[in-house]
């Protein structure tokens, strides 16, 4: 490994490491709540995500670097690592870190959010057979900038609507953030096409075992949607958890 390069990672896992020592005399307990985050774990989790964003801009940084000096072997070398950092599965440890708030009014038509959209969708579209995982996050990397740095486009709900897809696929496994970005979904459009709760209530019902969630989201699909794919699958699971047949529309 080349020194720039490995001097770049032990900086970054040297941030990572160093978060522990924030804070050292708040208690493990303090203020903390079911469902909610401490101080301290606020404190933690906001370091890591400023240490992955400091390490993402010193490779970004040197890789400017070797452009402007035509170092065309170490260009490379960085690319190969902003492309590995960029592929690894990231959990925000703190869901109200990760999502788009709640207070947006996203209803403007943006053309770049537009464009984003599409580009991330030609991503997850795209047929391959070993480019799959690949796809998977350059989706997620298009799509996370469409809600951070486009948070008034009328493509917001869009965007959750693929993350929430991401996060429940096999590339990434991260449930509970799939069912928190489905929910944004209907969030923002309460009478929203997608079947955002429908899928929310089955990551609910398989990977998070929590029926009592799951339940409420399959009749909610059943009493505002009419989509006839949707509401039979609705109107199956949700007999299948109450173990009776449900009234039809």
């Amino acid at each position: 490994m080349t020194t720039p390069t490995r001097n770049l990672r032990l900086a970054f896992f040297s941030l990572c490491c160093g978060v522990a020592l924030l804070s050292p005399n708040m208690s493990a307990q303090e203020d903390a709540s079911p469902g909610r985050a401490s101080r301290q774990e606020q404190a933690l989790v906001k370091a890591v995500h400023t240490a992955r964003d400091e390490y993402q801009a010193s490779l970004e940084r040197l890789r400017g670097f070797y452009i402007r000096s035509k170092n065309v072997e170490m260009q490379y070398w960085v690319e190969q690592e902003l492309s590995q950092f960029h592929m690894m599965v990231k959990d925000p440890y703190i869901l109200d870190f990760d999502l788009p708030s709640k207070d947006l009014k996203p209803n403007q038509n943006v053309a770049e959010a537009n464009k984003i959209l599409a580009d991330a969708r030609a991503h997850l579209e795209r047929p391959t057979l070993t480019e799959s995982a690949k796809n998977y996050h350059r989706a997620e990397l298009l799509l996370r900038r469409l809600i951070n740095d486009y948070r008034q486009s009328d493509k917001l709900d869009d965007a959750c609507y693929y993350l929430g897809d991401i996060y429940s696929s096999k590339y990434f496994e991260q449930y509970r953030r799939s069912v928190a970005f489905y929910e944004r979904v209907f969030w923002y459009d309460p009478a929203t096409n997608y079947p955002a709760r429908l899928k929310a209530a089955l990551v609910y019902e398989k990977q998070l075992n929590d029926h009592e969630r799951a339940k409420q989201l399959f009749q909610d699909v059943l009493q505002r949607h009419t989509d006839p794919a949707q509401t039979r699958e609705a109107r199956r699971h949700l007999d299948k958890l109450l173990g009776s047949r449900t009234p039809k529309r």
